[in-house]
């Protein structure tokens, strides 16, 4: 539309639009300064047609009364207003620019010298470890406070608090002998890189590339398993030791993990598809992060690399940490999130099926000497502290003799499925874990299987005959925090009488407070992690990117049509050979389950499935 019809549109509609206006010679005038505004348009316009210049016939008409009542606006106009807030703009922007370049010189020590430096990104999801500062995580073993708690020992040529003071020296150096000339500061820089170089060559840790051979980095996903007795669990925490901070250390020292990422979890993008509690095992965890290609200058075969790789990392891993695999992924791909269900097994023992007055009669205790509710108010965790004080070793091992000789019936059997179906679906799980409340939307769950697996006779030693376990898993989206161990427990009682079908279901209603016992954590293990959407999108978008051979599907789950592939293996046989004979023997020597019976049954009779009236007393 041309400015001559735009002009003749005003003219025949506004008058119309407009009856309050005295006359038309008025209204002639308050257009004419809009049609210098349609002027300036029209090569725009007619140039280029996607440009759509839409003038409303009330937006001209409010800016000719604001135009008419203030003249000083239209010298304002004519200065060009858009590229007067432009410039406004980008002066504010350009001033905070320099304001945070300054803060961030200013934490580091450095001298504002650079105005127009580029400084580093600052990740606002981490800000204590991130913002300007060298200090790595407090739980990681670059810290060197963990180093000395844990009595970790790095190379010299890798040891990170050296590194670090090495950096505050040079920062300070530099703004003392700022003064100096540039051909003495290359110099000592030269002497300075010298001894480095032979440091990092005579390091066989982590090998420092030339930058003529820079070393590539990919988003890679790994496979890991783990006995969790000897840590605090798998999430990274300060000044303790977590299955993450001896991992990132095995990494760190096979070559995956840079110098300048080592303690920083989120410079190499780390993310692991679910969080173990202390004592928790895992037989196929995945995590993902950025690694390094250490093998990229070495090995042309891809698959080859990684299988290099998972080597070198193992070598550097403890006994009881083992990675199982290594595959390349997207860049967007993250363990956590892409995660769609995940499986754990819990190693439920055959004694766990007595009834309360086996429990009894094999601890020697008669129903008397049960404790009631006005004697005393325990918790799950109070009593398993007083069986050590309350039964004499004699008595334990007696006890664990009479136990041990119990097998499960099929009618026992089929009464503990029936118990593990009531949680199938969606539910409120507040009572199945802490400090949750009903109203919390946290608390709901989806469970797509719970059920148990045909008992296995674990082999004895001379001091102990052989015992008898039945595996439970159990399939969902996700879990809250001791929420397995408590259903194992509350379908263990279901299927042993002590509990009805009833009062497990309404444990589950939200207008319910109740108390449920928590299992022992050293049955329990994580046993799959399945990403099938990740692999459908993966199959869906194979041709976009080329069939590229690199980027597989992750398929660690076992399948009976095809032959099961080689990662699938090494879990089978790590969870047959590391993880179900370790819960065997540290049941043998500990004696978990059957303190954990012995509080049940014993000192714990009477508190438990009793309903709470307070709803503050969450455990």
């Amino acid at each position: 539309m041309n400015v001559s019809r735009v002009r003749g549109l005003l003219h025949r509609q506004l008058p119309s639009l407009l009856p309050n206006h005295p006359s038309t010679q008025l209204f002639t005038h308050r257009l004419q300064s809009h049609y210098c505004r349609l002027y300036r348009h029209q090569s725009a316009v007619l140039s280029n047609p996607c440009i759509h210049q839409s003038f409303s016939t009330q937006t001209v008409m409010a800016d000719d009364n604001n135009s008419n009542n203030d003249p000083a606006n239209d010298g304002n106009k004519k200065k060009g207003s858009k590229q007067r807030k432009a410039s406004k703009w980008q002066a504010m922007k350009k001033k905070k620019k320099e304001q945070k370049r300054k803060k961030y010189a200013a934490a580091n020590g450095e001298t504002d010298t650079a105005t127009n430096a580029k400084k580093p990104k600052l990740n606002m999801w981490n800000k204590k470890y991130d913002e300007g500062s060298v200090t790595p995580h407090e739980g990681s073993f670059a810290h060197p406070e963990m180093q000395k708690a844990f009595d970790v020992k790095i190379d010299v040529g890798d040891d990170f608090s050296k590194g670090e003071t090495d950096v505050k020296s040079n920062t300070q150096n530099k703004g003392e002998n700022s003064t100096e000339s540039s051909e003495a500061a290359t110099a000592v820089s030269a002497t300075e890189a010298a001894p480095t170089a032979e440091a990092s060559a005579t390091s066989t840790d982590a090998p420092a590339p030339t930058d003529t051979d820079k070393v590539p980095k990919r988003k890679l996903a790994f496979l890991v398993s783990f006995l969790g007795s000897n840590y605090s669990g798998f999430q990274i925490n300060s000044l303790t030791k977590s299955l993450h901070a001896e991992i990132e250390l095995g990494l760190y020292r096979a070559g995956l993990i840079s110098k300048s990422n080592f303690g920083h979890p989120n410079k190499y993008s780390w993310s692991n598809s679910a969080r173990t509690d202390k004592g928790v095992h895992a037989a196929a965890q995945v995590c993902s992060f950025k690694g390094e290609m250490i093998f990229h200058h070495e090995i042309d075969d891809f698959s080859k690399q990684l299988d290099a790789m998972r080597e070198k990392v193992n070598k550097c891993l403890p006994d009881d940490v083992r990675i199982l695999d290594f595959e390349r992924v997207t860049r967007t791909f993250c363990a956590r999130t892409s995660r769609d269900k995940v499986r754990y097994q819990y190693m439920v023992p055959s004694f766990f099926f007595c009834s309360p007055d086996e429990t009894r009669k094999a601890f020697a205790v008669n129903d008397a000497d049960s404790a009631s509710p006005s004697d005393k108010k325990l918790t799950p965790m109070e009593a398993s502290r007083l069986v050590q004080d309350d039964v004499s070793p004699d008595v334990l091992k007696a006890a664990r003799a009479e136990l041990l000789k119990y097998r499960v019936s099929p009618e026992t059997l089929q009464q503990l499925r029936d118990g593990l179906q009531l949680f199938e679906g969606t539910h409120s799980f507040h009572n199945y874990t802490r400090r949750i409340g009903a109203d919390d939307a946290s608390a709901t769950r989806y469970i797509l299987k719970f059920a148990p697996l045909e008992p296995v006779l674990a082999p004895g030693s001379d001091d102990q005959p052989e015992t008898q376990w039945v595996p439970v898993q159990v399939t969902g989206q996700s879990f809250l925090l001791n929420q397995i161990r408590k259903m194992i427990s509350a379908a263990v009682d279901h299927a042993r009488g002590v509990v009805s079908s009833d009062l497990v279901t309404q444990s589950m209603s939200k207008d319910c407070r109740m108390k449920v016992n928590v299992a022992p954590a050293q049955g329990l293990f994580l046993d799959r992690s399945f990403f099938e959407l990740y692999n459908k999108h993966k199959v869906k978008n194979a041709p976009k990117h080329g069939n590229q051979p690199e980027l597989e599907m992750l398929d660690w789950v076992e399948e009976d049509e095809n032959e099961m592939p080689a990662a699938v293996k090494r879990i089978e046989e790590f969870k047959n050979q590391k993880i179900i004979p370790h819960i065997v023997r540290e049941e043998a020597l500990e004696g978990n389950f059957i303190k954990y019976l012995y509080a049940q049954d014993v000192l714990y009779a009477q508190e438990i499935y009793s309903l709470i009236e307070d709803d503050n007393d969450k455990e």
